[in-house]
């Protein structure tokens, strides 16, 4: 999703995280936790 209608709330972020942490079947994986947010350069 490129733009996504709001942010993750801090919970989401955690129970993604506990998720991951749990998940014997991830390995070397990249999981980006960024929302799909893109900060534009300065």
């Amino acid at each position: 999703m490129p733009f996504p209608p709001r942010l993750g709330r801090p919970e989401e972020f955690a129970a993604l995280v506990r998720h991951i942490a749990e998940n014997t079947m991830l390995n070397g994986e990249v999981i980006r936790l960024d929302g799909a947010l893109r900060m534009a350069p300065r």
